[in-house]
């Protein structure tokens, strides 16, 4: 092949050379600025697709009918559940138990055989290390009654568990 075959095969753009490949989409001017560094967006108007508060009950009806209308997320619709993701993570919380100062080698399993016994489990979890794959010395187990995860705090702290004692306490809440 020739050397402008070559050339025009490495740069496919290269015969695009007048076209204009960013349009700010705040201001719309054309290969001046992306619209991150837009030196207008202070004084743009805001964009009709976008909404910055949550659409309002009646606006929920109107998009559900089929109306034109902002998205509207499942949670929001009408016919949804009226439960919040918070609730749901403070009622899997209130019956969870840190298990700490576990040995490298422990795994899920192992909780759940040692846990099992107080009372039903709904959840295990030991944390692992990505890099090596071992355990980082702690995890979490749910129970289902918040008697059942008692007793297990009461019998397992302190308890002599892979040459290692456990400590075995309430978990506290995560803050989001």
């Amino acid at each position: 092949g020739s050397n402008k075959e070559d050339s025009s095969n490495i740069d496919p753009l290269a015969h695009q050379k007048g076209a204009v490949l960013m349009v700010c989409r705040t201001c719309g001017k054309k290969g001046d600025h992306w619209t991150s560094r837009c030196p207008y967006k202070d004084l743009a108007q805001p964009a009709e697709g976008f909404v910055d508060k949550p659409p309002a009950a009646d606006g929920a009806a109107a998009a559900a009918a089929g109306g034109k209308g902002a998205y509207v997320p499942p949670s929001l619709r009408a016919g949804a559940e009226r439960t919040t993701g918070s609730d749901m993570r403070r009622r899997n919380d209130e019956n969870s138990v840190r298990v700490t100062n576990l040995s490298e080698d422990t795994r899920e399993p192992d909780l759940l055989e040692l846990f099992r016994p107080f009372g039903a489990v709904s959840r295990v979890y030991v944390a692992i290390d990505q890099k090596t794959g071992m355990s980082r010395g702690f995890g979490f187990v749910n129970f289902v009654s918040r008697e059942d995860a008692q007793r297990a705090i009461n019998k397992l702290n302190g308890y002599g568990y892979d040459n290692l004692i456990l400590r075995v306490e309430w978990a506290t809440p995560r803050t989001t």
